[in-house]
This record gives C-alpha cells, structure tokens and sequence, in this order.
C-alpha cells in the first residue's frame, strides 16, 4: 500500500492536527472535514473516492453516526473508521450496526490508530463487490470467471487468474500508480520469488489481450515506478 487517501472528520483542531500529522508520516494523502456537512461534501466530490475514513462521532451539524449511515446508503464502500468518547459503548454499537468497520476509543496510540486504518484498507482491497465483480467507467473485471468486459463495445475477453489479480489492483486504486513491489506481493506469495522480467512479460500478455478487444493504451508503464490504468480516449 502506499498513497492511499484518507478522509479525516474531526472537529478538535489539536487532536485533528496531530491525526493528520500521523497519517501523512504513515504515507496517507489526508483531507480533513471539521463537521458531518463538509465531511460528504468532500467524500461525494472526491476523485479518485477515499481509500479510508477516519471519524469522530461528535461532530457539529451531522453527527458521525448519520454521516456513516448517509455514505452506506450512497453506496460508499471503503472502510471507516470511528472514533469515540472512552464509555460510550451505545455509540461503538450504533456505528459498528451503521456501517463502520472498525472502531478506536480516545485517547489513543497513534500508531494503533495507523495499523488500523492499514488494516481496513488492505481488507477493502481484497474485498470484491457482491457480485464478484470489480468496475470502472472503461471496463468490468468478472474475478470468478476471469472475464473483462469493455464498456463501451460489450467486447469481452478471457485472461489466466494471475493476470485477473494484477488488472484488479490497478482498477481499484486507479488512477495512482501501483508500484512493482505492490503488484508482486498481490500476485506472489512471499515464499515465491517471480524472476526479475517475471512481472514485465504477465504485463505485456495483458495489454496484448486488452489491445486486440479494443482497450489498447489503458495500462501505463510510469517509468521505474510502477503501472496504472487509465480509461482509453473519447471517440
């Protein structure tokens, strides 16, 4: 993992600054919301949406509770984490019934608060959606029956299991670049140890298959540091 964007709804400033302050030292690109209302504004217009949110049940003008519920209900699928006063159990229990994941009482370790915000998130990557299926505006990736669907032709296409688990990370934190490193580790398992062009050659059998259906150029090489997927040019 690595640039992953956090939502931050806290309207402490000290405690705020000190959460944001963490994130970034973790790697995170964090925004902050200091009240409910600013906080959807900010998770409906976001582009790429948030990997995480990070937040705090007593805020001003919607409270942490209805701002989870508001978000499951559109449909927002990252993990969220909630933050609350040490002795309400009524609030760990109407969050965690709303839609967080996960839950963290103040005061807190800062690096508790880290590992748990890694923690969903890396759960939420490997997660598919309901029907198994992972989407973009360009493309639909079937996981259980390795099949790629092109939005805008219907053209569909097969690929082998390993190429449906490196398509699948870079649609589900495109448009970032997914590092080499990331992309093997999704792929191998630590006892396994690809050759050095291992990755460059399942890589260029993909855009093969991709550019042959029609959705040539979509899988970008970004020089040393990785690959990301962008959706092909309007007509």
């Amino acid at each position: 993992m690595g640039n992953e964007r956090v939502l931050l709804v806290e309207d402490s400033r000290d405690l705020a600054a000190l959460v944001y302050e963490a994130l970034e030292d973790a790697g995170f690109e964090p925004d902050h919301a200091a009240d409910g209302e600013e906080a959807l504004r900010l998770a409906r217009s976001a582009s790429p949406p948030y990997d995480a949110v990070v937040l705090d049940v007593g805020l001003p003008r919607i409270n942490g509770l209805d701002v989870c519920l508001r978000l499951r209900g559109e449909g927002f699928r990252a993990p969220i984490l909630m933050m609350t006063a040490q002795g309400c159990a009524e609030d760990v229990v109407r969050g965690l019934e709303g839609g967080s994941d996960d839950y963290i009482v103040k005061p807190f370790e800062m690096r508790v608060l880290i590992a748990r915000v890694r923690a969903g998130i890396r759960r939420y990557l490997c997660m598919p959606d309901h029907a198994g299926v992972v989407r973009s505006a360009a493309l639909t990736l079937d996981l259980n029956r390795n099949q790629v669907t092109l939005a805008r032709s219907g053209g569909q296409f097969t690929i082998t299991p390993l190429q449906t688990r490196l398509l699948e990370m870079l649609l589900r934190h495109a448009p970032r670049v997914v590092t080499r490193h990331e992309l093997e580790k999704a792929v191998w398992s630590d006892d396994e140890r690809p050759s050095a062009d291992a990755l460059r050659a399942h890589i260029y059998q993909l855009r093969q298959l991709m550019d042959k259906a029609g959705a040539g150029g979509m899988i970008q090489t970004q020089g040393k540091r990785g690959y990301c997927i962008e959706a092909p040019a309007c007509d």
